[in-house]
């Protein structure tokens, strides 16, 4: 009985020890956590103070351990979303999770695969709508479907993950089949379709008849991260705020902890960055595509950046490729990292959308412009795009691809 009250007295201590260790260890001097007093019972600190209380005839014994762990200025790695901590829920997520950041990639790739093939589900579903419509057409019908979702939804995993778990009140509601369940449930209407008819005049070459032909014109329409919030997870203003502490946490985590990228603060502004901000919006309008990124009139998201910069000397490249995860080792292995905060026109933004396994996961690069606007090759559009900068939770890189 002795025997294994001291044993339950040795884990509680080494929970509490973990946790303690692994807050310390993620704190960045200077760094402002949002939301660090908000939500704890939905982050892994749930998982500690239930321990204690499960362990509460010792909790005597560790309450130094544990105020320790209350003096903290930022409880930074205790507000993070949970399911990134265990899918399948915290009461069975290894008690050293806290420091294993591959196991925690692993779990965000396994939650995004999931999200991923729901949002397939319910694409196909819509398509197959379409093809009914379709086969209901009158024989002087043709059509054609727009679909610029058909091998690719982007879509912001940190924020759908960090919803979810705002959205739950006990934290023991948090895992992964309950993630697939609410969106099941709920993602019914998050593509939609439009419809555009037009028509003209068709000569029979034998009996130089006319007849009108009918063009149905079918669009594929993504409702976008706008839709969780509301439609999915039914969020609260202040559960709104929360998964958007949530998410602004997990990018600082990834970026600053996992992904261990040096901001060079020495790098200033300059014309360079100037002359390609000016050159990438002389391009705006020319087409994307990735089979012919190399090919004159054509760009994705790289070979744009990388044309922009070559025209100003600089090959962004690195063992011999251009792709984004290329150009993003290029700039962390030459020291030219900067921070979201000091982004100066032609700094290169680099996204990640999801767990590829290619350099800091990163699936997407552009171009700052100034004043809070970014220049691309956008996938989704199909074109070379001037807009708002968009998706600052997937943003993992900034960089300033040359020194004056």
């Amino acid at each position: 009985m002795a025997e294994n009250n001291q044993k339950k007295e040795q884990s509680a201590l080494s929970m509490t020890a973990s946790a303690a260790g692994a807050a310390k260890s993620a704190i960045k001097t200077g760094k402002a956590v949002a939301g660090a007093a908000k939500g704890a019972a939905a982050g892994p600190y749930g998982m500690l103070a239930a321990g204690l209380w499960e362990n509460r005839q010792t909790v005597g014994k560790i309450l130094a351990a544990f105020a320790f762990l209350l003096m903290l200025p930022i409880l930074f790695i205790l507000m993070l979303p949970s399911l990134i901590f265990g899918n399948q829920g915290l009461d069975t997520a290894s008690s050293d999770v806290l420091r294993d950041n591959a196991h925690i990639m692993e779990n965000i790739a396994e939650a995004e695969t999931s999200i991923e093939a729901i949002l397939r589900e319910k694409h196909d579903a819509l398509l197959e709508e379409i093809q009914r419509e379709v086969d209901s057409l009158g024989p002087d019908c043709e059509y054609g479907i727009t679909d610029d979702f058909s091998d690719r939804i982007i879509y912001e995993s940190a924020l759908v993950i960090s919803q979810f778990c705002a959205s739950q009140d006990d934290y023991r509601e948090i895992n992964l089949p309950k993630l697939e369940r609410i969106l099941r449930d709920n993602t019914d209407g998050i593509f939609t379709y439009s419809t555009q008819v037009t028509e003209y005049e068709e000569t029979d070459e034998e009996t130089g008849e006319s007849h009108t032909i009918y063009h149905y014109e079918y669009t594929v329409e993504y409702a976008g991260d706008s839709f969780f919030a509301g439609n999915v997870f039914h969020l609260t203003t202040e559960q709104a705020q929360m998964a958007e502490d949530y998410a602004s946490n997990l990018h600082l985590f990834l970026f600053d902890t996992v992904y261990q990228v040096e901001i060079n603060p020495d790098l200033i502004p300059g014309e360079t960055g100037n002359k390609a901000a000016r050159l990438a919006l002389t391009k705006l309008g020319t087409p994307y595509s990735q089979e012919r990124r190399n090919q004159e009139g054509y760009f994705d998201c790289s070979s744009f950046t990388y044309w922009v910069y070559s025209q100003l000397g600089i090959s962004l490249q690195h063992g011999g490729s251009n792709t984004a995860a290329a150009q993003a080792r290029y700039i962390t292995e030459n020291n030219l990292a900067v921070s979201y905060d000091s982004l100066a026109p032609g700094d290169l933004i680099f996204y990640s959308f999801e767990v590829n396994n290619r350099y800091l996961n990163i699936s997407h690069v552009a171009i700052y412009a100034g004043d809070g606007y970014v220049v691309d090759a956008s996938y989704s559009k199909k074109k070379v795009v001037y807009r708002p900068i968009y998706s600052t939770g997937s943003i993992v890189l900034c960089g300033r691809p040359y020194t004056e």
